[in-house]
């Protein structure tokens, strides 16, 4: 995949953030600044000896966004499926707490765990949730080698958050989740893959659905229930 510049990535994000407030979020509070500063960013990369991707710095310098599961972004994944996940987009407090959090994971919570060696964890950027595991960016997979049709080049991954990261674990790299931010944004920010599932399904997916718990968690019990008359 081409990687843009560092003013195309600070336009996309724009968009995807103007798209995502025109199709129904922020209504309550509107876009609001995180005023991230490229000092906090560069403090941040020296104490956990490693360098963001400048999307991603883009990302952090663009608006907040609430970091709860219970405040979930939900949209449409590659399957088809409707799943949650929840960015941070502040450095320091909850980013730098989920970095010592996997870490601390990593390197083995119990006598008994298995204990990660700093080559394998270090390179794993925590960027929020997917569903309720841990959303990771690969740092160590270059952005030009990413194919979608191979998901063993995906920078984003999951490990959960429920179960021993074993040797196994480490060795498979987690769960292939994206092939890369921008495309996440794409999905869960402008909407990419709605038409897709609503062609699939002939269900709409309206923001008041993807804000509804009773949609979300139950539209594929009964898909008669939600088509349109």
């Amino acid at each position: 995949m081409r990687r843009g510049t560092v003013q195309e990535e600070k336009e996309f994000v724009e968009r995807a953030f103007q798209t995502l407030a025109a199709r129904g979020w922020f209504e309550k509070t509107g876009l609001v600044p995180t005023g991230v500063t490229d000092g906090q960013i560069a403090a941040f990369e020296e104490r956990y000896q490693l360098k963001l991707p400048s999307l991603y710095r883009a990302f952090l310098q663009s608006y907040q966004m609430d970091y709860s599961f219970h405040d979930s972004l939900w949209g449409a994944n590659d399957e088809l499926n409707l799943c949650p996940i929840s960015l941070n987009t502040m450095v320091g407090g909850i980013m730098d707490g989920q970095m010592e959090e996997f870490r601390s994971r990593a390197r083995g919570c119990f006598p008994d765990s298995y204990r990660a060696a700093p080559e394998q964890y270090g390179k794993y950027l925590p960027v929020g949730n997917w569903d309720s595991d841990w959303l990771l960016w690969d740092l160590s997979k270059p952005l030009e080698q990413v194919r979608e049709g191979d998901v063993r080049t995906w920078t984003l991954v999951s490990f959960p958050h429920d179960e021993e990261w074993d040797e196994a674990c480490w060795a498979e790299g987690g769960f292939p989740c994206a092939p890369d931010f921008r495309t996440l944004l794409e999905w869960y920010f402008c909407g990419s893959l709605i038409p897709e599932f609503e062609e699939t399904y002939q269900i709409k997916l309206i923001h008041e659905r993807l804000t509804d718990y009773d949609f979300l968690w139950h539209w594929f019990e009964d898909l008669e229930r939600w088509k349109e008359g």
